[in-house]
């Protein structure tokens, strides 16, 4: 048995919020604005995995958004702008020991705007950079999945399937998103 991402009955909650909202802060405000969110999220995360090793459930599907907004063009950010962004960044690694000492399995399924076979350039590069933050995390927390949807045929089936390999090659090399991501056949481009 899996969890996925939310839970409606337990006191658990994954925290939120927009670019809109971080763009009418100052930066600085932004940026200890998004810490506190990224570090409610590291220990909303242990308390899922907790939940999970207290009641026999093996895996875990962990939320695209842990790191709110992280790979948007304005409101973006690297953890090491982060006040006590290395701190986060460790209590994500204490969740992903807690997982390998509960025999906990962790992945991610980034959602369906993350498209590697899109003939749009700039949708090419907001899927890459999404799919690279996710495996940072995943490296942390021990993820050993990062399931990916096919994409859309945009009119022409075979030039679509012929880009997926080559956004598969712009995945960061030392991302370990390649060895990680795995194809979600619930498209129906993939019929």
């Amino acid at each position: 048995m899996a969890l996925c991402c939310q839970f409606v009955r337990q006191p658990i909650k994954f925290r939120v919020t927009t670019a809109t909202a971080m763009l009418r802060l100052p930066r600085p405000a932004q940026l200890e604005r998004l810490a506190e969110l990224c570090r409610a999220n590291a220990e909303a995360l242990l308390a899922a995995l907790q939940f999970c090793a207290g009641h026999g459930i093996g895996a875990f599907r962990i939320n695209s958004q842990i790191l709110p907004v992280k790979t948007h063009p304005e409101a973006g950010y690297e953890m090491n702008e982060l006040p006590g962004g290395a701190e986060i960044i460790a209590r994500f690694r204490e969740c992903g020991q807690f997982a390998g000492s509960n025999n906990l399995r962790l992945s991610f399924h980034p959602g369906q705007f993350v498209v590697l076979n899109s003939p749009n350039p700039m949708t090419l590069a907001s899927s890459l950079a999404e799919l690279n933050y996710q495996a940072e995390i995943a490296e942390w927390v021990g993820a050993d999945t990062i399931n990916l949807h096919g994409g859309g045929a945009y009119g022409d089936k075979t030039a679509a399937l012929g880009r997926f390999p080559r956004g598969v090659a712009g995945l960061a090399a030392h991302s370990g998103c390649r060895g990680q991501s795995k194809r979600a056949g619930s498209d129906q481009t993939d019929r």
